[in-house]
Order: C-alpha cells, then structure tokens, then sequence
C-alpha cells in the first residue's frame, strides 16, 4: 500500500484554530476513502479517523483530487470542536500544534493521541537535517 516510503500520518491544528489538517498519507493508508470519519474519545485526549459511508453524522468528503493535486489539502472545519479538543489538553490556542498518528490495520483506522507528549517539536516540523552538510558548515567551530 505505501510502496515502501514512510507514511507520515499527521494532523496539524494552525495558529488560527478553526481547522484540522488531515495529512495526505492519513487519507492513502486509509484506502483513499471518499468520506472519512473524525471520532473522539469521550475525555477528548485522541481521535480516531476511519473511512465512512456520506450519511455518517461525522463524516467529512475527501477532496477527489486529494492525492493528485500537490496544492489540494484536506480540512475539517469547525471552530468550537477545535477549540474543545484543544482545551481538553492543556493546548494554548493561536499557536501551531502538530500530532502524529498510527495505523490500526485491524480496524482500518489512524489514531491520534492529542496530549502534549505526542506533539511533533515546532522545530522539528519541516525540517530534514543533513548531518553531513551541518558538518562542513561548522567545521571550524570543531577544529
């Protein structure tokens, strides 16, 4: 299903805190289902997203050209459950937050733990380190 590349199964949560960002590889290994689910635990401290069917009272459309367009993203809005999930874990709104997901095979669902030991660094977001380049930037600095 991933053809051998590393999923990254993120959901981002902007400063602006009216929406939820489901990462792309969220939607693949899910089977790129037309609809997806957004359940949450009753305290609030994770998600789960789930393929459903469109009459699904959570259900939300997944953009058809979701994994053929670069500049398609998929969002949920939905300003207060945002800010519930938010405050639900010690989260300070207008700031942005990260979260990192796994895949159940199971039952075919990607589960996110909201707490703040899950969060991706804000420095850590997009950012692919070169040890090498880094080396012969500051090689004077180690001599």
């Amino acid at each position: 299903m991933n053809s051998g590349r590393l999923m990254n199964l993120r959901v981002t949560i902007p400063a602006e805190s009216r929406r939820m960002n489901v990462g792309k590889d969220v939607i693949r290994i899910l089977g790129s289902p037309a609809y997806i689910c957004v359940l949450q635990r009753k305290d609030r401290k994770s998600i789960v997203i789930t393929p459903c069917t469109a009459e699904h009272p959570m259900s939300f459309k997944v953009p058809d050209r979701l994994l053929t367009d670069g500049q398609c993203r998929m969002m949920i809005n939905g300003i207060q459950f945002i800010q519930a999930l938010l405050e639900a874990n010690g989260l300070v709104a207008g700031k942005d937050h990260q979260f990192k997901g796994r895949y159940d095979a199971e039952k075919n669902a990607v589960i996110i733990s909201l707490e703040k030991m899950n969060k991706v660094p804000s420095r850590l977001k997009s950012v692919e380190l070169d040890i090498t380049s880094t080396w012969t930037y500051n090689t004077s600095k180690w001599t």
